[in-house]
């Protein structure tokens, strides 16, 4: 009976200690499966939240490569803004295909999603709905008006249209009429011209013996040849022709974008000559001269032959004069002074009076001043007004040369025209190659007054002191 007690009892010990291991088993098992749960929602990621909130479109002026940063004028705020860019900057053509920023150049159209607190662009897409004119040979700026003609279309600018040259942005007025553009825009507004192919200058040294002949540069410049020459040549490589009386002769050269080409002549053996130069010089300078019965320019020298030549004088309100002209020697000078004359009409007499005018260059002073490729002396100086669209080139040495669009109107007035300073070539970071002289671009150009003359700023007129 006893021992059959303590076999109970052992069972039951047996029992409880099977039961107490269950127990300790499920609670380990439950708290496993808690931690896990909890480390799974802890480690759950985030939702990211986009705070490139802010929208603009604007033409890119410049992407800082070393600051990483883009600078772009907002188009409808009318006002610059510098964001900062790094590699998680989505960037993107006009097709949607991965572009890095140093593949976007100043001029194009891009579309911006920025944050406006930190400064930051997350993403720059250039823009898919503006049109692109590339190419572009034949245009006519007025920026008077407001217009860029090209063909038959015509299209609207203003100051906030942006120019650019490669890296650099220009004025309008920096825009001539060889230069080779594209245009980028909306509707009948550009918003941006980049200048693809622009001008350099071609200086003629030790002209001298060709002086009244004739240079031919390629088929973009037909010029008969002065002293002190300054010509405007779009860049390119070109077929200089040479000729003269009794010669004719060819040279290579390479015009680059704002450069100065020096063509030396000096070596060029002319033969013994049979003609002389002769130059005029005639008051009022409008009259009309010929020889030999033959119009000619006297704003040029001209060659003629040994001998006597018959020169004759005309203009309206003066005296016609004939006179014979011996030319003998290298050079003989031809001076013509016309009387006015009175007219007697039924009221009275009436006297014919001359309405020249005259255009001055004022600023910057001390610098070399050429209208259409002629030297017209230092500035300040003042010479005759002829009415249409004209190229004026500064140039000092030393210093960037530099080239303005103007045109002129027949309007009874005086113009006076005051340009940028030129910049020096140490600080425009310019280098001289082979006689060529880097050049820079100015930004922009003020005008100045005089108490008889209109001042005019670019293609506008701001008339003092005359109600228009």
């Amino acid at each position: 009976m006893m021992r059959k007690n303590l076999s109970k009892k052992n069972l039951m010990k047996c029992a409880a200690v099977g039961m107490c291991i269950v127990l300790t088993g499920c609670g380990t098992i439950g708290l496993a499966q808690e931690a896990a749960f909890e480390s799974a929602y802890e480690n759950k990621p985030e939702e990211e939240t986009d705070i490139f909130l802010s929208e603009s479109r604007g033409v890119l002026e410049e992407v800082n490569a070393q600051d990483e940063t883009i600078t772009v004028y907002r188009m409808d705020e009318k006002d610059e803004i510098t964001l900062i860019y790094d590699n998680a900057t989505a960037v993107q053509d006009k097709y949607g295909s991965s572009l890095t920023m140093s593949q976007l150049n100043p001029g194009e159209i891009v579309d911006l999603c920025y944050n406006s607190e930190l400064g930051k662009a997350g993403r720059v897409n250039v823009s898919s709905d503006i049109w692109c004119y590339d190419n572009v040979e034949k245009h006519e700026i007025n920026e008077g008006r407001g217009t860029l003609q090209v063909g038959s279309e015509t299209y609207r600018i203003s100051k906030e249209t942006k120019v650019f040259s490669g890296q650099e942005q220009l004025s309008l007025d920096q825009i001539l009429k060889q230069d080779v553009l594209s245009l980028k825009g909306t509707g009948y507004d550009i918003a941006s011209i980049i200048v693809d192919k622009g001008h350099g200058y071609l200086k003629l040294e030790n002209e001298e013996a060709l002086v009244g002949g004739f240079i031919e540069v390629g088929q973009a410049v037909i010029q008969q040849i002065n002293e002190n020459m300054l010509i405007t040549v779009p860049e390119g490589s070109y077929v200089v022709s040479l000729s003269a009386e009794g010669f004719r002769e060819t040279r290579e050269i390479t015009i680059e974008r704002n450069q100065e080409t020096i063509l030396d002549l000096g070596d060029i053996d002319l033969p013994q000559p049979v003609n002389g130069r002769v130059v005029f010089s005639v008051y009022p300078e409008h009259a009309d001269v010929s020889v030999d019965g033959v119009a000619i320019n006297t704003a040029y020298p001209i060659l003629l032959s040994f001998g006597l030549h018959q020169v004759t004088a005309s203009a309206d309100g003066y005296d016609t004069i004939s006179e014979y002209v011996n030319v003998e020697g290298d050079t003989t000078t031809v001076r013509l002074t016309l009387d006015e004359f009175v007219e007697n009409t039924v009221s009275g007499n009436t006297i014919m009076e001359d309405s020249n005018h005259t255009i001055t260059i004022q600023a910057p002073a001390d610098v070399e001043v050429y209208q259409d490729n002629l030297y017209m002396g230092i500035a300040p100086v003042t010479y005759k007004k002829t009415e249409g669209s004209h190229t004026i080139t500064l140039r000092k040495t030393g210093y960037v040369t530099k080239s303005y669009q103007i045109e002129v109107t027949d309007d009874d007035r005086d113009l006076v025209y005051s340009f940028p300073e030129l910049v020096s070539e140490t600080e425009s970071d310019g280098e001289t190659v082979s006689g060529n002289t880097v050049s820079g671009n100015s930004s922009e150009k003020s005008g100045s007054s005089s108490s008889n003359a209109d001042t005019v700023s670019g293609n506008q007129s701001d008339v003092s002191g005359n109600g228009i």
